[in-house]
């Protein structure tokens, strides 16, 4: 009775509810979801965050690709659309330490042990900066360890979390350094102007957006984190701003759902890992970990595909097979026979399921959960439909409803 709505079954027009939620059924709310182009990931992806926004669940959506695709939506729900990209006038501070509500946790748990949330900062900050400049030297990173500390400092943080306290206002957290004051610093040694110099362009240069304190609504429950804009080297360090901000916050009460949507995961595992290999690397485990660790905080990854090649690319599979191995629910849809091939022992689909998945029309798929596999004829409503739309005719329906009449002279 908790669940969301799929569709219908094929077979007995019986309707499918999952809640993945339950973990007295599922081992983790996690769930992969696998397409050819234009089989309807991204619209199956939208309508799950949708119906989980109308149950209160808090709803994260990453998008690597197509950013736009998911606007219309989002603004029609009242969320909050994040652009993170150079021209962009949003921002996420990446330097930001976010107070976050332990209440909860020390009802549960009690009291925890006191540990230093700048040093924990910082620990992060490391893998920010190792996508940024992948070739740094192990002196580098001390040096930059040490250049951190010190930004800090002149702000008056320092690892005793009190520091942390706004002295006027003890209920929010100081105003935060931003990567200008940390350019300013490492412009100070001589040993550090290399890293100032490749820092200088989120400061001073064309990416210098990224210099800025965060501006945008963190707390509301329809938050879409648009990447799409960012290409080459400036991609796993979006999605570092992207994922570390989400994660903040999916951490911050354990007891409350929440889900993170990440479309065309195979952008962030595997593709263009020859170009920035190490970058590639460091923002898949991130992606990994999240399927991982995510159960714990009571919340699902959720994360579409479409290029399995890719999707399989990086370290022999290593990420891609991580996160079917942790995603206890898999929807395919529409797969080339290649593709459904990949995934056949994956799933142990039958001869019968693999024809299937290789003919589904957009809308049908096979849900596969539990050791039951289900085919399932996806529903929406006409309201639905209208707002996640990605289809060239039906948006020319609406811009054409949309537009003024024009009445005759």
């Amino acid at each position: 009775e908790n669940g969301i709505l799929f569709g219908l079954n094929k077979y007995n027009n019986s309707p499918v509810i999952i809640d993945i939620f339950d973990s007295k059924v599922y081992k983790n709310a996690n769930i992969a979801v696998c397409g050819t182009s234009g089989a309807g990931k991204t619209f199956l992806i939208l309508l799950m965050a949708l119906r989980m926004r109308r149950k209160g669940i808090q709803v994260f959506m990453l998008a690597p690709l197509k950013g736009h695709e998911f606007h219309r939506a989002c603004v029609n729900t009242g969320g909050e659309f994040i652009s993170i990209s150079p021209a962009s006038k949003s921002c996420i501070n990446v330097l930001e330490i976010r107070k976050i509500d332990k209440s909860v946790e020390e009802t549960l748990d009690g009291p925890g042990i006191e540990r230093s949330e700048l040093a924990a900062k910082i620990q992060r900050l490391h893998i920010f900066f190792a996508l940024l400049i992948p070739d740094m030297s192990y002196e580098e990173k001390q040096l930059l360890d040490d250049a951190l500390i010190r930004t800090y400092a002149r702000k008056g943080i320092t690892h005793d979390n009190a520091s942390l306290s706004d002295p006027n206002n003890p209920n929010v957290y100081r105003q935060m350094p931003v990567l200008g004051d940390l350019y300013d610093v490492l412009r100070e040694e001589s040993d550090t102007k290399r890293l100032s110099n490749i820092i200088n362009r989120f400061v001073h240069g064309s990416a210098s957006t990224f210099n800025q304190q965060t501006n945008v609504n963190l707390d509301n429950k329809f938050t879409v984190l648009d990447i799409s804009e960012l290409s080459g080297d400036l991609l796993p360090i979006g999605m570092f701003v992207a994922l570390d901000f989400v994660w903040d916050k999916a951490k911050a009460n354990r007891t409350e759902e929440k889900a993170i949507f990440i479309d065309e995961c195979w952008q962030l595992i595997g593709g263009g890992s020859g170009t920035f290999g190490v970058g590639n690397r460091l923002a898949a485990e991130m992606v990994l970990e999240i399927f991982k660790t995510i159960r714990a905080y009571s919340g699902s990854g959720i994360c579409a595909t479409q290029d399995l090649n890719d999707f399989f690319s990086l370290d022999n599979g290593k990420y891609g097979k991580g996160i079917i191995n942790n995603s206890k629910t898999k929807i395919l849809l529409n797969l080339e026979e290649e593709e459904a091939q990949r995934v056949q022992g994956v799933l142990h689909l039958s001869e019968a399921e693999l024809m299937e998945i290789t003919h589904f029309e957009r809308g049908s798929a096979l849900i596969s959960t539990n050791n039951n596999n289900i085919a399932v004829e996806i529903k929406c409503s006409q309201m639905e439909k209208e707002l996640i739309t990605t289809d060239r005719r039906e948006l020319a329906e609406l811009a054409q409803r949309a537009a003024p009449k024009q009445h005759p002279c």
